[in-house]
This record gives structure tokens, sequence and C-alpha cells, in this order.
């Protein structure tokens, strides 16, 4: 999978996302269907923005909390 090893930073505004959590969208942080098309066996995470700011998204796969960084692509 074509995950990276930063996260994306992104100035979002209100509104219901789905981000990527397959490391395999077009469109990251962003779900654009290919874990369907992919056959991945991960789901897009459904968050509710509640209001304008800058969230952190995980582009490594591997954080405890999903959609958002919490840094474990740093650790060893």
């Amino acid at each position: 999978m074509p995950y990276e090893n930063a996260p994306q930073f992104v100035d979002e505004t209100p509104g219901t996302k789905h981000y990527c959590t397959c490391g395999e969208s077009a469109n990251k942080p962003y779900c654009d269907g290919a874990h369907s098309r992919m056959n991945t066996g991960k789901m897009p995470k459904q968050q509710e923005i509640t209001g304008t700011k800058r969230v952190v998204i995980c582009d490594c796969g591997r954080t405890a909390k999903s959609p958002f960084c919490d840094g474990t692509h740093t650790k060893a």
C-alpha cells in the first residue's frame, strides 16, 4: 500500500468527511473508493468536523486514533 511516513495537514471546513485509511486513495486524505476497487479490507473513517480548523490526518496506517495522526510514524 502506498502509505507515507508522514501525516497530511488539512485546513478543514465544517461537514462530514470520509478519510482514507487504506492508503490507496488518489485523493488523499479523502476516500475515493479505492478500498473497494482494490479489496484492501479497510473502510474509510467518517468524521464530523464541527468548525473550521487544521487537522492532522494519519497517512502511515498505524495510528491508534484513526483518522488522526498520533505520532506513531515517528516511533521505531
